[in-house]
């Protein structure tokens, strides 16, 4: 009686043994493929994305294009920087390096005092040269202009093309059409201090946001004027020399402003909550180095040591 219990118990194991590894084998074939184990879903490390790290950079449009550029040469070599740039103009830079809210303000003017003032700490870098070039429409006629005659037009005294020798656009009453920039703007705040000498704009002056924008108006406008930075020239406007009192004409070129033989000069500046740090740092120094500075020129400005 002991030996056949012993026997049935051994059966009966034998019998789960093989239903186990009958259920094992039907698990890992089918159709002669052996299917793959299941694999937990990947993320990325914490330490990969730690490694990530971001620059803000905002203000003048002037020096976006310079920015821009800089920063998409930086991060060919360096993929995990994630540089950010915008515009708004150099006073949306400046005040929001004073409030902390970016790493690096852009400004195509000088910062005033009370700027200064409301941020002991500022730190600004000059990065570049720039002219700001007087521009028409190709349609005009006119074949050069006098600061006084820019301020007479931006004043509104003069109103007319037919008042300035040579100028006319055919088919049209020539009435001036003033173009410039809005009040944030470091392009206006040079223009205004070194053309317009504590003259008042004309109240019919069409306030654009960026460079782009005037050149734009420009081009599509037979009587306009505005102005704009070097690096936006293009040839749909046509840039004005400036005629000096002793008669001499100076073009707004890349080497007239080297020399600084062009009256309308200007720096352009990145400013920093005190001595940049990081990526900040690194970012910095990049766009001064030669490498940086080439790009500067690639751009359509001035290198700091050209």
């Amino acid at each position: 009686m002991k030996t056949k219990r012993s026997s049935y118990i051994l059966v009966t194991v034998c019998l789960a043994a093989l239903l186990v590894v009958s259920m094992f084998v039907a698990g890992c074939t089918s159709n002669g493929t052996t299917s793959p184990a299941a694999t937990p879903a990947t993320s990325t490390p914490a330490s990969a994305a730690a490694q990530t790290e971001t620059l803000t950079l905002t203000g003048s449009t002037t020096v976006l294009p310079i920015a821009q550029a800089v920063a998409d040469a930086y991060t060919k070599a360096h993929p995990e920087a994630n540089i950010q740039v915008s515009g708004g103009g150099s006073g949306v830079g400046i005040q929001a390096i004073i409030n902390k809210k970016v790493d690096i303000g852009m400004s195509s003017a000088d910062v005033s005092a009370a700027q200064k003032a409301q941020d002991s700490n500022m730190n600004i870098i000059t990065i570049a040269h720039d002219g700001i070039a007087i521009i028409v429409n190709p349609a005009n006629t006119i074949p050069s202009i006098s600061l006084a005659q820019v301020q007479q037009i931006y004043s509104g005294n003069i109103t007319s093309w037919s008042s300035l020798s040579g100028a006319g656009v055919s088919n049209s009453n020539n009435q001036i059409v003033l173009v410039g920039r809005d009040s944030s703007s470091g392009t206006r705040t040079y223009f205004d201090s070194s053309v317009m000498k504590g003259v008042n704009d004309s109240m019919s002056m069409h306030e654009d946001n960026s460079n782009g924008a005037v050149l734009q108006e420009v081009a599509q406008t037979p009587n306009a004027i505005g102005y704009i930075s070097i690096g936006y020239l293009d040839n749909t406007v046509k840039a004005l020399p400036i005629q000096l009192a002793n008669g001499t004409l100076i073009a707004p070129t890349v080497a007239t402003v080297k020399d600084k033989t062009y009256p309308i000069h200007r720096d352009l500046y990145m400013i920093t909550n005190g001595q940049p740090t990081g990526l900040a740092n690194d970012y910095i120094n990049f766009l001064l180095s030669p490498a940086g500075q080439q790009i500067v020129v690639a751009q359509g400005y001035v290198a700091l040591n050209s």
